[in-house]
């Protein structure tokens, strides 16, 4: 099926296939936590080794409850130590989810293995529309009357930018955001952590992405 104009017949030179979540290339950027500000705020060591010397019972305690003392002392731009710990297990859960999903699309939209205008491949389109495209916020306008297949162009205004598209059952041709997708995938799966790890991990970019 002809595509209309909005896809450019030929493609511009593509690099070679990079690393999609180098600095330079990636539309997200992973941002050490802060959490370790709390060791400017421990007691000189000789305290602490006066302390350990009134008896044993220093070592029978846990250090971390000292460090949740320290926290609790300055309210709101600190954490408890078990939400702390929560947080870190769903962060990794949530990137575990999603950077397959991003560098998998980032090798569609980049390698070179598809020219503007290429279906893609029957294992990449069922991943695309099983995994990936259910979760963008305008799911339903976007399929309209049915998904014939899954294509690459670029956009119509973002000319240097290639995207992914969905041909309709009616010959219609819609781009559709797969970071929107991403960002939705969090939403729905993790919905108690989704903001911030959105505000974490993606940047702003010029395009609404």
């Amino acid at each position: 099926m002809a595509l209309p104009s909005l896809l450019p017949k030929t493609a511009p030179h593509l690099l070679p296939f990079t690393n999609p979540f180098s600095s330079s290339s990636s539309p997200s950027t992973l941002i050490l936590p802060f959490r370790f500000h709390f060791f400017s705020h421990l007691p000189p060591l000789s305290l602490l080794k006066a302390a350990s010397s009134a008896g044993d019972s220093f070592r029978s305690k846990p250090l971390m409850s000292q460090r949740r003392g320290i926290l609790e002392e300055h309210g709101s731009q600190a954490f408890e130590e078990d939400d702390d710990d929560k947080w870190i297990d769903w962060e990794d859960q949530i990137l575990e989810d999603t950077v397959p999903l991003v560098g998998f699309v980032r090798m569609i939209l980049h390698s070179g293995q598809y020219e503007s205008g290429d279906r893609l491949s029957e294992e990449h389109e069922k991943t695309i529309i099983e995994k990936l495209l259910p979760f963008h916020p305008e799911f339903e306008q976007k399929i309209g009357c049915g998904v014939d297949y899954i294509t690459i162009g670029y956009h119509p205004d973002f000319e240097r930018s290639r995207c992914l598209f969905i041909v309709r059952q009616d010959g219609q041709v819609v781009d559709f955001s797969y970071w929107k997708c991403i960002k939705g995938l969090i939403r729905k799966n993790y919905p108690l952590y989704a903001d911030t790890f959105i505000l974490r991990h993606f940047r702003k970019k010029s395009r609404n992405l």
